[in-house]
């Protein structure tokens, strides 16, 4: 939109804040709101609005790893989104699309299984095929249980326990790590509990036996001795592992049939596993994008690159109907800044530290403070009044690790007193209570609340606004929705300096003009000063 050239006609958004947030900031752009995978986007766009030139997603995409065996779905919805991405380009077959996604998507972790819907066509695009060994099983006693059900698995939906009763396991182990916090927890959810032991006898009737009566039968005894009496707690935790790991195969065992995936199974060294045929998400990609008649190019664009204030790396894929660019190579945007001359985190927030912040998700706006600052400043500055400058509420704990950590420091800094309320604290990631760096660019902003990132000089959250800041998102720009959600959608946005960038490109490949330019914008001043040096190309300078 920035560059003047674009007319964006829809959007199809199903989280309901997000999709409020894109109308109220998108003036006459349709915002459809329902999921991607069930509509028929030539029904619900072209029918309606015409002829589409151009698509641009961002499907997520989970990649599977055997590593992360905590997961409880074994096929993630998220990346069938990528497929349905590929079918919007199929129905309306624009001249040119853009699909933006996680920077290890060509990675071997990133597949899709083959299954009987899809295998007719996974031959025809000549995509190649591998078989992926996915752990199913890797504790002893659970492996001797899981094969007794083994038999069953074409019918293991009618076996399964309940859907609540295996959600509640899960969570009772996920709280469960300390002796506190599984005390806590219990107390909290005590009617469930007091509910699912009500049920315990109907867990997998149907092929009950006496092993498995055995097990169940001691596993309620000590459950219910550390749930009622508060007693043998290291039991207690041992057989919830035990009895999750039993839940998640069978539950992983239901979604292969109900997929209709192939697979094998071996059991070997105590160790169930299911092998399985997959192709990769990359050459999925690729052969389908040439089927439809496109020439593409691909790159790790790095927001940084393109003056947004953050180290943010992303994948990029650019397609363009061949009759179009003809024998050309697809164009993939130039970093314009190098390195040293990244904007920084002080570019982007320094002005917002003297405003005072509110917890509340429709704080009212305030009056702006900027007088100066960098060019990057001046362009996200673009209104008098400050809105989302809103943080999350923090308590006594969050607020002394917030003193103890300095810049560039995060809660691997903090004395061990002050990380007792996690379960286990080695394994917290870098990101967390990590305090900013003023004169440097952020990391990937994500969710900063659940992050908990802090103010690089200020002892409190970083805000809302100053996370949108830090995506380059200008003042104009006005999130809505409950508090975590906006900051949410904050973390989940390209950010729209790489957007422009990405706009101007392909512009320049059309034959077209942009009405601003982010070299403009972020550079052309004080190039002397700085002995930086461009080329001219006529109208663009690279």
């Amino acid at each position: 939109m920035r560059t003047g050239s674009f007319d964006v006609i829809a959007a199809v958004e199903c989280d309901n804040d997000a999709a409020n947030t894109y109308a109220e900031n998108h003036e006459g752009v349709q915002v459809i709101e329902e999921d991607a995978s069930t509509i028929s986007f030539k029904e619900k766009i072209e029918d309606r609005f015409g002829k589409v030139d151009v698509v641009i997603g961002g499907p997520p995409c989970q990649g599977f790893s055997n590593a992360n065996r905590q997961k409880n779905s074994l096929i993630s919805g998220n990346n069938q989104l990528v497929q349905h991405y590929v079918r919007a380009i199929e129905e309306l077959n624009p001249k040119v699309f853009v699909l933006e996604n996680v920077k290890t998507l060509e990675s071997k972790k990133h597949f899709f299984f083959v299954t009987s819907q899809n295998v007719e066509e996974v031959r025809e695009l000549g995509i190649p095929i591998r078989k992926e060994r996915i752990s199913l099983s890797a504790e002893d006693e659970a492996t001797e249980l899981v094969s007794d059900a083994l038999g069953y698995k074409d019918e293991m939906d009618l076996y399964r326990i309940k859907k609540e009763g295996y959600g509640l396991l899960c969570t009772l182990l996920k709280f469960s790590r300390t002796i506190e916090r599984a005390t806590s927890y219990v107390e909290k959810k005590e009617r469930k509990i007091k509910k699912l032991f009500a049920d315990w006898e109907q867990l997998h009737r149907n092929y009950w036996n006496e092993h498995w009566e055995k097990f169940y039968s001691s596993s309620k005894e000590i459950l219910r001795k550390f749930v009622e009496e508060k007693q043998a707690y290291a039991g207690y935790y041992e057989r919830l592992k035990i009895l999750v790991e039993v839940e998640r195969v069978i539950e992983r065992l239901t979604e292969l049939h109900k997929n209709h995936i192939d697979f094998e199974i071996q059991i070997s060294n105590s160790r169930v596993t299911a092998i399985a045929d997959v192709f990769s998400v990359k050459d999925y990609l690729e052969h389908k994008f040439r089927a439809l008649g496109y020439a593409t190019n691909k790159a790790i664009l790095n927001a940084a690159d393109f003056g947004v204030p953050q180290t943010r790396e992303r994948f990029i894929r650019i397609g363009i109907k061949k009759d179009l660019i003809g024998e050309k190579e697809v164009k993939m945007p130039s970093r314009i800044l190098p390195e040293g001359d990244y904007n920084t985190v002080r570019d982007a927030i320094e002005d917002l530290e003297e405003l005072e912040t509110s917890i509340l998700a429709d704080a009212p706006e305030i009056q702006s403070v900027f007088r100066e600052g960098s060019k990057l400043a001046a362009l996200l500055c673009d209104r008098d009044l400050i809105s989302n400058h809103v943080i999350t509420d923090t308590g006594k704990t969050a607020k002394e690790r917030f003193e103890a950590l300095g810049q560039g420091e995060n809660f691997h800094n903090l004395d061990v007193s002050l990380k007792k309320t996690y379960s286990l604290p080695d394994r917290t990631q870098n990101t967390i209570y990590l305090r900013l760096k003023y004169d440097k660019p952020s990391g990937t902003v994500m969710n900063v609340r659940k992050s908990m990132w802090i103010h690089p000089i200020l002892n409190r959250a970083l805000s809302i606004r100053e996370a949108a800041r830090l995506q380059s998102f200008p003042d104009s720009f006005i999130f809505h929705g409950r508090k975590n959600s906006q900051y949410q959608q904050v973390g989940n946005a390209v950010p729209p300096l790489l957007g422009q960038a990405i706009a101007e490109c392909l512009l320049e490949q059309l034959g077209m003009q942009s009405e601003s330019s982010l070299v403009n914008d972020l550079v052309i001043e004080g190039v002397e000063e700085k002995g930086l040096q461009f080329e001219d190309r006529g109208d663009n300078i690279a």
